[in-house]
Formats: C-alpha cells, sequence, structure tokens
C-alpha cells in the first residue's frame, strides 16, 4: 500500500489547520481528513486531535460499523470535544473505513472534504459536500446564491450535526483520494495552481490497497500514521 500526502497552507491562512490519519490493524483501514475554520482558539491542534481520535475508535472493532454505530460513536466522541478547549472550533471531516479483505467500506462526513477514486477521467467523487451550492443543485433551486460554499453541515463542540453515511466497495486496482475543499474545488475545480490557492490545500492518495504492507511517499506534520 503506497501513500502519499500532500498539504499546503492557503496563502490567506495564518496555519495550516488541515490534517490526516490514516491507521490499519487487523485488515482494517480506517482514514479520516480534515479541514478546520481558522475561527476558535487552535484549529490545528483540533484538526489533529480529531483525526487521532476517531482512527483509534474505528480501529477498535475490526468489523465494519453500521450506521447507527457510526453515529453513536461520532455523537460520544463529539459530546466531549467541549470539555478539551474546542468549544468554538468548526471544522469538515471525511472518514472512510475499509476491510482490506473484501475491499468494502463506509464514509461518515460532515461539511466539504470529500472522497473518491482516481481514474483517467480525474477523480469520481463518491459522496457530496454540505454546502449551499449542493444543496441547491440538490434541488434544482436555480436562483444566485450570496455565497454558495457556505457550509450547510459541519462538525462543532456546542452542537452535535448528524453526519451523512454511505457504503462502497473497491477494486484493487482503485486508487483512493481523500481531499479538503482547497485542494478538490479551488484546485481542482477552479483550475488554481496550488502555489496561488487562499484555503488551505490537501489530499490524500493511496495505491495498491490490497497490499498489506505500508510505504509512505512523504511525511508531514499534519499526516498521522497509526498502526
Amino acid at each position: 500500500m503506497e501513500i502519499d500526502w500532500l498539504s499546503r497552507q492557503g496563502n490567506t491562512r495564518r496555519n495550516n489547520n488541515d490534517a490526516v490519519a490514516v491507521g490499519i490493524r487487523n485488515n482494517k483501514l480506517v482514514i479520516v481528513i480534515m479541514d478546520a475554520a481558522e475561527k476558535g482558539t487552535n484549529p490545528s491542534a483540533f484538526s489533529e486531535h480529531w483525526v487521532t481520535i476517531l482512527v483509534h475508535t474505528f480501529l477498535d472493532n475490526p468489523d465494519l460499523h453500521s450506521e447507527p454505530e457510526a453515529t453513536q460513536r461520532l455523537k460520544e466522541k463529539q459530546n466531549v470535544l467541549k470539555k478539551q478547549n474546542f468549544r468554538l472550533e468548526v471544522a469538515s471531516f471525511c472518514l472512510a473505513e475499509i476491510s482490506l479483505n473484501t475491499l468494502k467500506g463506509s464514509i461518515i462526513w460532515l461539511g466539504d472534504c470529500r472522497i473518491g477514486t482516481l481514474t483517467n477521467q480525474g477523480t469520481q467523487w463518491i459522496n457530496k459536500p454540505h454546502d449551499v451550492i449542493s444543496q441547491h443543485k440538490l434541488m434544482a433551486i436555480p436562483n444566485k446564491l450570496h455565497n454558495p460554499h457556505l457550509l450547510t453541515r459541519s462538525l462543532k463542540a456546542r452542537r452535535f450535526q448528524k453526519p451523512d453515511f454511505l457504503s462502497f466497495s473497491l477494486n484493487p486496482t482503485d486508487e483512493l483520494h481523500l481531499s479538503t475543499d482547497g485542494y478538490w474545488r479551488e484546485h481542482l475545480e477552479d483550475n488554481i495552481p496550488l502555489k496561488n490557492c487562499e484555503d488551505d490545500a490537501s489530499r490524500l492518495i493511496i495505491r495498491n490497497i490490497d497490499h498489506k504492507s505500508i510505504k509512505q511517499a512523504n511525511e508531514a506534520f499534519n499526516f498521522i500514521l497509526i498502526t
């Protein structure tokens, strides 16, 4: 399994608040990518804390979680955030747990982090972001939007919002791609060079997902590997 992580601080950001954690145990792969907003007291610490705690939580069970189980686990972890100095933080995250025996998996997400597979035609996204423009497209509302990228759901310590849940399956040759909105929207969709992106832009690519050994292409402060 080859893991390739790229993460760049946005030109208008004080810090890079993106983070990713990857965990492998008992033939199970868990990945969490997160993008914390600059509001709050310590968004970068919030990202690193949440991705780490979720990977440990979902690795504890060797089986894939059902939607009710996954939602309950998230609610339990979210409930203690206000006691951990993260009362004002807001973020998007996407979690994927995958059985390495069957390559079947599930996705749980809030906000606008995305997961997909890389093909010759680009990335085929599996989940849709929780933002105003996606909601309007879903409801076929034609009017112009003042803030199309405003989040309609997100991770907050003050109030639990129910995440979305999807099941999916992979082929052994698939390349898995997880991305924050600075990468998939600003860089890929708006075609802005990474060096000119205003938002933090991060993406994780996993190749040879059916191989159990790990080859890490690079190291970064906001990449966490858990085994």
